[in-house]
């Protein structure tokens, strides 16, 4: 954002927001590959018959992809903004993100 000339400290609670959203998605990520590749859970209903329902992690998941996605284009940081250097904002928010997890913050 800096080297767009859109960067503002104003924008720290957004970026904050967006690294959130980007983090909640991981964490989903990883609660569904834990679980193996089940779309589904097992519950039972009132009358004690199985059924199946989404599982929440996915639903966690998109949500959290879509406020991501939504809180990067409300930052400018789009596919169509962003240049193809290693100085990639989105990829230096997402790494950090990756690390914070590892640390266990």
């Amino acid at each position: 954002m800096e080297t767009q000339g859109t960067y503002s400290t104003d924008l720290d609670l957004c970026i904050e927001l967006c690294a959130g959203a980007y983090l909640a998605f991981k964490i989903a990520l990883k609660d569904i590959s834990k679980r193996g590749v089940h779309s589904f859970v097992k519950e039972k209903s009132r009358e004690n018959n199985d059924k199946l329902t989404a599982h929440p992690s996915f639903k966690i998941l998109f949500d959290s992809l879509e406020a991501t996605r939504k809180q990067l284009r409300e930052l400018g940081l789009t596919l169509q903004t962003l240049s193809s250097s290693e100085d990639d904002e989105v990829n230096d928010l997402i790494n950090d993100v990756n690390e914070a997890g590892k640390d266990g913050k």
